[in-house]
């Protein structure tokens, strides 16, 4: 591509592998097929995670996340030194910033800009009512970045968070590959047969109600809850009852295909993958209305939900025995996913890129 970078530095300052970490590789992998050479600077447990996500880009471990409860600037500080490193072993022409929280990456940015590399930074989940640090907001002028952000409602929260006019971030949806359909072969995933499975995928954490499973499990008798991801709350949910804890998977369409439905009983997200990639697998969804706002039309792809187990077994009971209402969101579903489209979110990032460089 015209003006596209040769030496890029992808830059995920995330404690555990999860959705905006696979979205950001899409993007990588996407610029390593149009000629560019790609690094990934990540914790060592992500680069571990990401497995073949990360194809042909090089592996640059680095201590980017700081320890719990360390005050804003010395937490951007700690960053900034940590990706000292990965800047002098590749001397990047560009970076691209996985940002799963607004100022996850500031000290990141603030290296960059000391450094005078052109950054690209993405937004993923922008929570309503937000307030910027002191520390942040002192900061936040002194940044050099262009921002992008997985959705139209991130991007005018983060407009609003960081005090700017509106249409100033870009909006690129999140988007999947046209996979082939997968076949369902729950023996091959080690899930069990004769009973309802209703998975989640993703992060393991309460923001995203993993913390619900085993009351669901309780509810859901003889059916379980099977959750495919990590996170802070993994240990506490392995081994619980009627729950199933199958850690990170690269796995993710075989084994939409072979459970009953999806469930996403988040608080608040952004663009998140797990929800085309379930319409994609024609996996019945369940989410709440907070996880599906960056689709206008969230009650004809799913049945809505609250964060509560009872709602949440009652939705899934009726998916099960209301045939012809699921197959309906399934079908609209689907047609969502396949207009959502990762060839297209690749170009627009690619561009938007290369006009970061110009």
């Amino acid at each position: 591509m015209r003006g596209q970078p040769s030496r890029i530095l992808v830059i995920i300052p995330s404690p555990v592998f999860g959705g905006a970490e696979a979205q950001t590789l899409q993007v990588a992998r996407g610029l390593i097929a149009m000629g560019a050479e790609v690094a990934v600077a990540a914790e060592p447990a992500v680069l571990a995670a990401a497995g073949p996500a990360l194809g042909g880009a090089h592996r640059l471990p680095a201590a980017l996340r700081p320890p719990d409860k360390m005050p804003r600037d010395a937490a951007m500080d700690w960053q900034r030194a940590a990706l000292a490193a990965p800047l002098a072993a590749l001397r990047p022409e560009a970076a691209l910033l996985c940002c799963p929280l607004p100022t996850e990456g500031f000290g990141a940015l603030q290296a960059l800009t000391a450094a005078r590399i052109p950054a690209l930074a993405v937004a993923h989940l922008v929570r309503l009512g937000w307030e910027l640090a002191e520390a942040e907001h002192a900061a936040l002028p002194r940044l050099r970045a262009d921002w992008i952000a997985v959705s139209e409602v991130s991007a005018r929260r983060l407009e609003a968070l960081f005090g700017w006019p509106p249409f100033r971030v870009a909006s690129v949806p999140n988007g999947i590959p046209p996979w082939p359909p997968a076949a369902p072969d729950r023996p091959a995933l080690g899930l069990p047969e004769g009973v309802p499975l209703l998975a989640q995928v993703g992060r393991l954490d309460i923001r995203k109600g993993a913390q619900l499973a085993p009351a669901i499990g309780a509810r859901l008798r003889p059916g379980q809850v099977v959750l495919a991801g990590d996170g802070p709350l993994r240990a506490r949910l392995t081994g619980a009852s009627n729950v199933l804890t199958l850690g990170p998977r690269h796995d993710i369409p075989a084994l939409l295909a072979s459970v009953d439905a999806f469930l996403l009983a988040s608080e608040h997200e952004g663009c998140p993958l797990s929800v085309l990639e379930a319409a994609r697998a024609g996996c019945p969804i369940l989410a709440t209305r907070a996880a599906l706002e960056a689709w206008p039309e969230a009650e004809a792809m799913a049945r809505i939900i609250l964060r509560e187990p009872d709602h949440i077994a009652a939705a899934f009971a009726e998916a099960m025995a209301d045939e012809e209402g699921t197959a309906r969101r399934v079908a609209h579903a689907r047609a969502v996913a396949a207009a959502w489209d990762e060839a297209a979110m690749i170009r627009r990032t690619a561009v938007l890129l290369a006009a970061t460089c110009a």
